[in-house]
């Protein structure tokens, strides 16, 4: 990738983690060595989906909340 659009150390927070497009997503960004913050109102589909990321970087967390609800984020 072009260093000039790097994400490499960059914090990337991506909702809908544990499903199919934002799994995509977040693997992406974890290919690219960016720290990602993995969202989704599912704990399995998000646990799975974490220990996926780890294989191709180890800056990746799980975060179970829900975005339109700020009360779950803020557990």
């Amino acid at each position: 990738m072009n260093e000039q659009f790097s994400i490499a150390s960059k914090v990337a927070v991506i909702t809908g983690a544990g499903g199919v497009l934002g799994g995509s997503i977040a693997k992406c960004f974890t290919e690219q060595d960016a720290k990602v913050v993995a969202v989704d109102i599912r704990q399995e589909q998000l646990d799975k989906r974490v220990e996926e990321l780890k294989a191709y970087g180890e800056d990746v967390i799980g975060i179970v909340g829900n975005v339109l609800d700020i009360a779950s984020l803020e557990k």
